[in-house]
C-alpha cells in the first residue's frame, strides 16, 4: 500500500514532462504513455484502495488509449486536461463560498490553528475567492491557448507555466498574509508547510 501511494505521488510529476515530449516529438508511443499516466493519475485513489472496478476501468481505458493514438488526435485529450483541472479546482473553492458553507481556506486555517479571529476569517474567505477566480482565469487561458496557440506554445504554458504561476501565487499569498493579518500570524514558513502536510484533507469536507 505504501509503495502504491509513492507511485501515485510520482505519477502527476511525470505527466507534464511526458505530454511536452509527446507534443514536441509527435511520437505516438509517447502519446500513449502520457495518456496511460493520465489515466493512472485519475484512477489513483481507487487503485490504491485496490478497488476491483478501478482496475477493470484501468484496463479498458488503457486499451482505448492505445487505439486512440492511432485513430484520433490524442492532443484533444491533453488540451482538455488543464482546462478541466482548473474548472474542477474553481468548483472546489467556489462551492465553499455558497450560503451556508465555510470557505475552503477558512477550513484549512481552522485545521491548523483552531478557532479564527474575525479578521482572519474574513481574510481566509477573501483568499478562497481569489483562488476560485484564479482557477477560472487559468481555465479560460488554457482554453484560448489550446484553440489559438501552436501545440508547442500551448504545451510550455499548460505543462510548466501553469505550475510556476500557481507556485508563485502560493508564495506571494504568504507575504500578503503577513502584511494583512500579521498580528495573528506567528508561524514561520517552515512551520506553515509542516502544518499543511499534517492536515487530513478528507476531514475538511465535514467542516
Amino acid at each position: 500500500m505504501r509503495r502504491l501511494g509513492l507511485v501515485a505521488g510520482l505519477v502527476p510529476l511525470l505527466y507534464p514532462v511526458l505530454v511536452h515530449a509527446a507534443v514536441v516529438t509527435g511520437w505516438p508511443g509517447l502519446r500513449f504513455v502520457a495518456l496511460a499516466v493520465l489515466i493512472v493519475n485519475g484512477l489513483g485513489p481507487w487503485l490504491i484502495r485496490r478497488r476491483p472496478g478501478a482496475w477493470l476501468a484501468l484496463l479498458v481505458l488503457i486499451a482505448i488509449a492505445a487505439l486512440s493514438v492511432h485513430t484520433v488526435d490524442a492532443l484533444v485529450f491533453f488540451y482538455a486536461t488543464p482546462v478541466l483541472i482548473c474548472l474542477a479546482l474553481a468548483w472546489l473553492f467556489g462551492r465553499t463560498l455558497l450560503p451556508g458553507q465555510t470557505p475552503l481556506i477558512t477550513l484549512v486555517a481552522r485545521a491548523i490553528r483552531g478557532p479564527l479571529p474575525g479578521p482572519v476569517a474574513r481574510y481566509t474567505r477573501a483568499v478562497t475567492r481569489f483562488w476560485c477566480a484564479t482557477m477560472l482565469v487559468m481555465a479560460l487561458a488554457n482554453l484560448c491557448l489550446a484553440v489559438f496557440a501552436s501545440a508547442e506554445i500551448w504545451s510550455l504554458c499548460a505543462n510548466f507555466l501553469n505550475y510556476l504561476i500557481v507556485g508563485l501565487l502560493f508564495v506571494a499569498e504568504w507575504f500578503v498574509r503577513r502584511r494583512a493579518i500579521g498580528e495573528y500570524e506567528h508561524m514561520s514558513w517552515r512551520q506553515y508547510m509542516a502544518a499543511l502536510r499534517r492536515i487530513d484533507y478528507r476531514d475538511l469536507r465535514h467542516g
